[in-house]
């Protein structure tokens, strides 16, 4: 505390005493100017007086007029506003149906609430709790531009109103949901790179234009119906392409998955556990495994012309069957490590195996040229299977539908037939509308309906 003094004629101020309560608050001040500290922690909660007493050298004292003060040692008042931002919606979007707006709010004491605004009026009750937020039905609104804001209020009063949101509502119904691959829907590989989408009976649902270079081959499905499809190297030095591209259940292409392909990554097929065999059609011509959170394994198996072109693991999980087109159907087993005999009795018909499915009773089926040839669960021939239509017939990929009937590709005409396989009636097919010689696999979703 301060205290001035006027000095009124020839009178000279020696000093000055400062008193709290009556009291001595600290020693007397010779010096203008007069001052003392005061640490009020050491005084009591309530009020308190203070005066100052001047001292002449002949000893007379002049007492001031007192001032009474009140002490508070409580914490300083809160003075700093809460800070607030809106999260959601996003300004500029399109709302039209029931929604949630969002925001996150911070105080340096707490923040008490957060109250929305539309258009500057409140929109529901304050929010006292985190995470803030408030229902809003935007069809309780006008179409058009509206704006919405959230003011945040602490304990002690201080509140900030947050950016502004601007929003268009729409009462237009909402789009339709994105078409999600269905049961049966069937799959077909082009060299071109893409990858046709078909309904069960065929019709053309839409083509799959993913990010990845190189001609579309082999086509299998995870177990929650992703869609993963080999693309060969696209360039002589092999640069780009030579990998496996991923598609969701809605056909959108989520990039590369996996490394380490030697070239012409060709087959696919997943084991229980997630991993994933792909078969190499040149080069080491190797089995890789790619398995979640895990390196590559190498797998080098026996080769005839073309490596692991198509691959497909037995229900033991342990036996890769495959295919190098030649006249064989081999088999590897990846638990040991280990090449087995190959699976079929004698050559097959054709002399040229491709695709190949393994089939529940232990067979396979197995196209070989100018026939799909099925294998009882001995590796003896039992049935063919070709289309008496006059075209000219080479087939290549083939796949299960689950219900004894099975999808082949004739990759001569670029035609795909739907076969029974008990009697080998041919019971749907389609023509992809691509040049002959582009049509490479054909592939049946697992997937959830739409």
């Amino acid at each position: 505390m301060t205290a001035s003094v006027t000095i009124i004629g020839s009178l000279i101020v020696r000093s000055v005493q400062f008193k709290l309560d009556g009291g001595n608050l600290g020693g007397e001040d010779t010096s203008a100017p007069y001052a003392v500290s005061w640490d009020t922690s050491t005084a009591g909660e309530g009020p308190h007086t203070l005066t100052a007493v001047g001292r002449d050298p002949l000893g007379l004292q002049y007492t001031s007029n007192a001032v009474t003060v009140m002490v508070s040692n409580g914490p300083p008042p809160d003075t700093s506003p809460p800070t607030v931002t809106l999260t959601s919606p996003t300004s500029g979007s399109t709302v039209s149906g029931p929604i949630e707006v969002r925001a996150t709010a911070s105080d340096d004491v707490g923040v008490a609430g957060v109250q929305f605004k539309l258009d500057d009026a409140d929109l529901g009750g304050e929010d006292t709790t985190a995470p803030y937020a408030v229902s809003w039905d935007p069809s309780t609104a006008s179409e058009g531009p509206h704006t919405l804001t959230a003011v945040a209020r602490d304990d002690a009063g201080n509140m900030t109103t947050s950016e502004p949101v601007t929003v268009t509502v729409s009462h237009a119904p909402p789009p339709p949901p994105p078409a999600t691959f269905a049961p049966g829907d069937v799959f077909v590989s082009l060299e071109t790179g893409s990858v046709q989408w078909r309904s069960p009976d065929g019709t053309l649902h839409a083509e799959l234009v993913g990010q990845v270079p190189g001609a579309a081959e082999g086509i299998r499905f995870d177990a929650t119906g992703n869609l993963y499809v080999t693309h060969w190297c696209a360039d002589e030095a092999c640069t780009t392409g030579n990998t496996v591209e991923k598609f969701n259940t809605n056909g959108v292409s989520q990039g590369t998955f996996g490394s380490g392909y030697n070239c012409d990554p060709h087959a696919l097929a997943f084991d229980t556990a997630g991993s994933l065999y792909v078969g190499q059609a040149h080069c080491t011509g190797a089995i890789l495994k790619l398995s979640p959170g895990s390196p590559s394994i190498e797998y080098t198996v026996a080769a005839e012309n073309a490596g692991s072109f198509w691959i497909d693991l037995a229900p033991d999980g342990c036996t890769i069957f495959y295919t190098s087109w030649g006249p064989d159907v081999k088999r590897f087993d990846v638990c040991t490590d280990t090449q087995l005999a190959d699976f079929n009795r004698a050559p097959l018909p054709g002399g040229e195996t491709h695709g190949l499915r393994v089939l529940p009773d232990g067979g396979v089926l197995v196209t070989s040229g100018a026939v799909v040839s099925r294998l009882d669960s001995t590796g003896a021939l039992v049935q063919t299977y070709r289309v008496s239509t006059g075209e000219p017939q080479y087939w290549a990929g083939v796949d299960l539908v689950g219900d004894g009937t099975f999808w082949a590709v004739n990759y001569l005409s670029s035609n795909v037939y739907k076969f029974d396989l008990t009697t080998g009636a041919v019971l749907a097919s389609f023509t992809t509308g691509t040049p002959a010689q582009t049509v490479v696999d054909v592939g049946v979703s697992p997937g959830a309906p739409r």
